[in-house]
């Protein structure tokens, strides 16, 4: 009994021993199986790896298709025209971008320039913004600060032309860093034609009154007293009368024609900037004793009746209806102002003759021409867009059809033809060389010389076209041989460009908090103390008065956070 149970044990144990082998076999034989499937999975995705070609790199002009859509706003000049049945949302540039590049720029609302600001700040307020927009500095660092930016640091390098690139290193990149913040680049600029050192200012004169006065060329300040004074009191239009201004000046003192900023670098004085001084600190321009020399020079020049009596009443364009009608000949300007403004007068009066000169100092040497920075408004894209790169491939777009492609013989499409149409105004971002202009300057005269401007592209072929009408004889073409020609403004701007000479502001930031609140009220205080130094209602201690007022009023708190 005891052998038949021991046997059924055995034969337990047998059994038992064999499900046990035959688990083990199967659990070796799905470890092996799965391991084989890895192993062959590995081989596929290794083979199919071998047969991807890498990604396309991002192509600054390429067509998207399916076509995308992106929303904006935008401002118009009411002045501005289209051709019949065009507007802002159907125009030449929409169907570019339309047919060419598989883009829809869809204007979420549009008004009047004098209302963008308010109906821009509305929207940023709400957080109601389109997918990309231009702003000022100040909206740009609101935005910012409410994380509703994008930073376009990456799609800047991946999707901007080499062009547009060079367009945001012109000023040595001194604008892409004002739109940085903490490393993130949240704005492109937006670069001006006659940036740069074409806003460096110049004096406009009347040449055949200085022939007439037998006064020499202006080379210094005290040259450029003589001349007012003479242009005054000597009767230069030859009426018998004393009817003539010396030295235009306008009530704004610091802007447009009639600026007194070029009078003022030439005592290496800078209004309405600011400066490193000696230590290396940033120190504003306006409080700085070197101004003081200046506006005791000026007082003296109204006392003797050199400066217009009624100036403090008198805007830029007033003095323009005086420069037409032969009673002004002498005042500092900016590069495009002959093209108008002395126009007129040459218009009225074909004997008159001007000239136009750089900046003079009181001791003759090279005078620094103050600038304007190059960029004031910015490009910025909603966080979270669909598609961020968009904005900087209008961009492309603009450079691309605007300044790259040659039209002819056809006519450019983009330049007006017909009096108040602007055809190839508003593209949705315009981003311009700095120095189009002045480029264009120096292969006009090289053609000129040559005498063939077949091969000049845009712009250059059309002042070309201009001044060689002007030289056959047709004198409605002044205009252009006064900013083009070879004596004429840009030859200025070429000097100061060639002698490396112009200087920028050394804050380029969005105002600080300090700045916001209380720069107008000084600015306002600034130009009444100085208006009232030139016409000798305050002695010029004045200006030492205010300088202290402008430090306790907020200046010293200002410059303490621009040096932060």
């Amino acid at each position: 009994m005891r052998l038949k149970k021991t046997g059924i044990l055995v034969l337990v144990f047998i059994m038992m021993a064999v499900l046990m082998l035959s688990a083990c076999s199967n659990s070796n034989n799905e470890s092996a199986t799965e391991k084989i499937e890895q192993e062959e999975e590995q081989v596929s995705e290794t083979n199919n790896n071998k047969d991807e070609k890498p990604a396309a790199p991002a192509d600054p002009l390429g067509k998207y298709e399916p076509a995308i859509e992106v929303t904006t706003v935008r401002f118009v000049n009411q002045g501005f025209k289209y051709d019949a049945g065009k507007s802002i949302d159907d125009n030449i540039w929409t169907d570019i971008f339309k047919d060419q590049y598989g883009i829809n720029v869809k204007n979420l609302w549009v008004v009047d320039e004098s209302q963008y600001r308010q109906k821009l700040n509305i929207s940023i307020a709400s957080g109601e913004i389109p997918d990309f927009m231009v702003v000022n500095k100040e909206e740009m660092l609101r935005m910012y600060e409410s994380d509703q930016l994008e930073d376009l640091s990456t799609q800047l390098e991946e999707y901007g032309s080499d062009y547009l690139k060079d367009m945001l290193d012109q000023d040595k990149g001194a604008a892409l860093r004002t739109a940085t913040f903490n490393g993130k680049l949240v704005g492109i600029p937006q670069m001006q034609v006659n940036g740069g050192v074409s806003t460096g200012e110049m004096i406009y004169l009347r040449y055949d009154w200085l022939q007439k006065l037998n006064l020499p060329e202006p080379k210094t300040i005290d040259d450029v007293i003589k001349i007012a004074t003479a242009f005054a009191k000597e009767d230069p239009d030859n009426n018998g009368k004393n009817d003539t201004v010396g030295l235009g000046v306008n009530k704004d003192l610091f802007q447009a024609h009639g600026t007194l900023k070029g009078f003022f670098n030439g005592f290496q004085a800078y209004p309405d900037m600011w400066m490193k001084d000696s230590s290396g600190k940033l120190v504003y321009g306006s409080i700085q004793p070197e101004m003081k020399a200046a506006l005791e020079k000026l007082s003296q020049l109204y006392a003797d009746g050199v400066i217009d009596r009624e100036f403090t009443v008198k805007p830029w364009n007033k003095l323009a209806e005086e420069i037409a009608a032969n009673k002004l000949g002498l005042a500092y300007g900016s590069v495009s102002d002959g093209g108008h403004i002395q126009k007129a007068n040459k218009d009225n009066n074909p004997e008159a003759e001007w000239k136009i000169y750089p900046i003079v100092s009181l001791d003759g040497s090279k005078t620094q021409p103050q600038l304007a920075d190059t960029a004031n408004n910015f490009y910025v894209v909603k966080k979270g867009a669909k598609h961020p790169e968009a904005m900087i491939k209008l961009a492309n777009i603009y450079l691309e059809h605007y300044y790259l492609t040659s039209y002819a013989p056809e006519p450019n499409p983009f330049i007006s033809r017909d009096e108040g149409i602007f055809p190839g105004k508003y593209p949705p971002v315009v981003i311009d060389p700095l120095n189009v202009n002045l480029d264009a300057f120096r292969l006009v005269q090289d053609a000129l010389a040559k005498k063939d401007g077949s091969k000049l592209g845009f712009p250059a072929n059309v002042h070309f076209d201009r001044l060689t009408k002007f030289a056959a004889g047709d004198e409605k073409m002044w205009f252009s041989t006064a900013v083009f020609g070879a004596e004429g403004s840009y030859s200025v701007i070429d000097y100061y460009d060639k002698n490396g000479l112009g200087i920028y502001s050394d804050f380029q930031g969005a105002a600080t908090p300090t700045m916001s609140d209380k720069m107008s009220s000084l600015k306002k205080i600034q130009d009444e103390t100085f208006t009232k130094i030139i016409m000798g209602q305050s002695k010029i201690d004045a200006f030492d008065t205010f300088v202290e007022e402008w430090k306790k009023l907020g200046g010293d708190k200002i410059t303490e956070e621009v040096n932060k």
